[in-house]
């Protein structure tokens, strides 16, 4: 109930019922026509906006200072909405850029399948409404958007899913992020750390697209379900509300993997002149994040699609490269050690769900790196003797080594973010609680 009552307070502050999706109508109307199909009266009952007049920024002012009637998204109407044919040209946009992309998407007949979807999609005004306010406003988002609604689509067809659930699936995965459009974007843009506060609002935007899906009649329960979990994870670590494995939707953990590998790419590997095939070590690190049978799907499809592979260390550099790649690993096995010897000190009968979640971080990254190998002492000897010897065809071998330990650093440094945030939002944490997640965080620093 606790972390209900901490989105629903977010959500009061995230511009649901303020001027922030109003402002972005407005800047909208510069380029689309956006007029009132309604007269549109505050709640006092007076007139704001009379039928057919535009969503000007003087409009704008008086929405965010009186609260409606009825949401401003039920009064008007935009020209030259984001159709079917605009989404497929968006689509096609993204294939002439993304050669691998475009090979799967030749190779996995998706084409018919996409031109359908779109077609479906078409049938919701409200949704062409939002995705056509995200495309002007927000346009990275809506690009990432249908990355996340072609994967997710690819993934469908290839777990057999009936033509319904495929429908759910696509649905859910392109409008997943339509809530970000009443954050305010002040918080959404900012560069420096968010607060706890700003944190929480930006949470929120998975309870808002929930909720506008829901209030269209049309849209089948199962695609605001999806929308609402797709930031939850198996392990219990994700949000709003921290679920677990079996209290999770196939939908919307299928668009929760896709939007996290997306996310991956263009935050970390992109900018590193890094390929697609370079998730795979990374997804071998999370596997127990998602479900089981979505991360074989994906892992499946890549590894079969003989994807370009991106190599950054040259024959003469491997010396060095191994080098780094033994320190760390000696830096990451401490690391790992010292967090998993605080969190278990614990016990795992204190009934708080919150701390759950940080040991269950802990108990996966380390049976990742179990299963991955990459703390055994055979490895560490095979480095060794790499150095001395090196094989050019073990290049794709010690890139994946790298991508694996990155991961497992970038889960220790999540982990210990989430042990500040803990801190942070209890004030009356106990002493044992107290000391254990403050060793986690000065780990991260040492």
């Amino acid at each position: 109930m606790g972390a209900e009552m901490g989105v629903m307070s977010a959500l009061a502050n995230a511009g649901v019922e303020s001027g922030v999706y109003s402002a972005h109508l407005a800047e909208v109307n510069e380029t689309r026509q956006v007029i009132a199909t309604e007269d549109i009266y505050d709640a006092r009952g007076i007139l704001l906006i009379a039928k057919g007049g535009r969503i000007t920024p003087k409009v704008t002012r008086a929405i965010a200072e009186f609260k409606l009637t009825k949401p401003i998204q039920d009064s008007i109407a935009i020209g030259q909405e984001v159709k079917a044919g605009d989404l497929l040209k968006s689509f096609r946009a993204i294939l002439e850029r993304e050669s691998t992309l475009a090979t799967i998407h030749l190779r996995c007949d998706l084409q018919d399948l996409l031109e359908h979807q779109c077609h479906y999609y078409d049938q919701f005004p409200l949704l062409r409404q939002k995705i056509t306010v995200m495309a002007e406003r927000m346009p990275e988002t809506y690009e990432r958007s249908l990355y996340s609604a072609w994967f997710s689509l690819l993934m469908a067809k290839e777990m057999r899913l009936s033509p319904k659930d495929i429908g759910l699936v696509f649905l859910s995965a392109l409008s997943h992020d339509i809530g970000m459009l009443h954050i305010d974007p002040a918080v959404l843009n900012k560069k420096e750390r968010l607060s706890a506060e700003e944190w929480r609002q930006i949470q929120a935007h998975v309870v808002i697209g929930q909720k506008i899906l829901a209030a269209i009649k049309e849209v089948p329960v199962e695609v605001c379900t999806a929308v609402l979990e797709h930031h939850e994870r198996c392990d219990g670590t994700g949000y709003p509300f921290g679920k677990v494995e079996s209290e999770l939707s196939l939908w919307g953990q299928i668009i929760a993997l896709t939007d996290s590998i997306i996310a991956i790419y263009f935050n970390r590997f992109k900018p590193e002149g890094r390929e697609w095939r370079d998730l795979i070590p990374v997804l071998q690190m999370n596997n127990q994040a998602f479900l089981y049978r979505n991360y074989e799907v994906l892992v499946t499809i890549l590894r079969r699609s003989d994807l370009p592979s991106s190599l950054s260390i040259k024959n003469e550099a491997v010396g060095l490269f191994v080098d780094r790649l033994v320190e760390k690993n000696r830096r990451l096995k401490d690391w790992l050690a010292e967090v998993n010897q605080a969190l278990q000190s614990l016990g795992y009968t204190h009934g708080d769900r919150k701390l759950h979640g940080l040991q269950n971080i802990m108990i996966h990254i380390a049976t990742a790196a179990t299963g991955s190998g990459i703390f055994d002492e055979g490895l560490v000897a095979w480095l060794v003797q790499l150095k001395q010897h090196p094989q050019a065809e073990s290049q794709r071998e010690l890139e994946d080594i790298f991508l694996m330990q990155e991961e497992v650093g970038f889960h220790l440094q999540r982990l210990s973010r989430m042990a500040q945030t803990y801190l942070t939002n209890n004030q009356h944490t106990p002493q044992p609680v107290e000391q254990a997640l403050n060793q986690c965080i000065e780990a991260a620093t040492a």
